[in-house]
């Protein structure tokens, strides 16, 4: 599988490629009124706007530093009644890493009201932990991004 590498802080994350729709620079974000401190607001693209998740603040209660490689990763998003596209705030992407689903470790440790991380993997020495981010969007943050039904 291909997964795009990005840090958070000192940890190393991959974000599984599918349902990717772009990688984007900076933007400027508009807040959302009454939204969590891991929702960081709102951008125009395409016509439409889209939400944001700061994975940093959703993983390490931090927000994300805005550098040369702090992207916008917009990806399609599909739930049981609502679909949209949802855009993950990250730092240090640069790169991209394979592997195989068999080399996947389940994590030691998982939330299941706030899931996300589907396990870890071990490339080139370091430790890499795996997100999928269709798990993402938490039930707690479907109301907010989605308010109503995409078509």
């Amino acid at each position: 599988m291909l997964a795009l590498l990005f840090r958070l802080g000192s940890e190393r994350f991959a974000l599984d490629l599918a349902g990717l729709t772009a990688i984007l620079p900076n933007s400027h974000i508009q807040p959302i009124p009454h939204a969590p401190p891991e929702i960081r607001g709102e951008f125009n693209w395409r016509g439409r706007m889209v939400p944001v998740i700061d994975l940093r603040q959703l993983f390490f209660g931090v927000p994300c530093e805005w550098t040369l490689t702090t992207r916008l990763v917009v990806f399609r998003w599909q739930g049981k009644n609502q679909r949209g596209n949802v855009a993950l705030r990250a730092e240090g992407i640069t790169d991209t890493v394979e592997y195989r689903p068999a080399d996947l470790q389940r994590p030691s440790v998982s939330d299941p009201q706030r899931p996300g991380i589907v396990g870890s993997v071990v490339a080139e020495g370091q430790l890499i932990r795996v997100v999928d981010p269709q798990a993402l969007v938490w039930e707690s943050f479907r109301d907010i991004l989605f308010r109503e039904a995409v078509t």
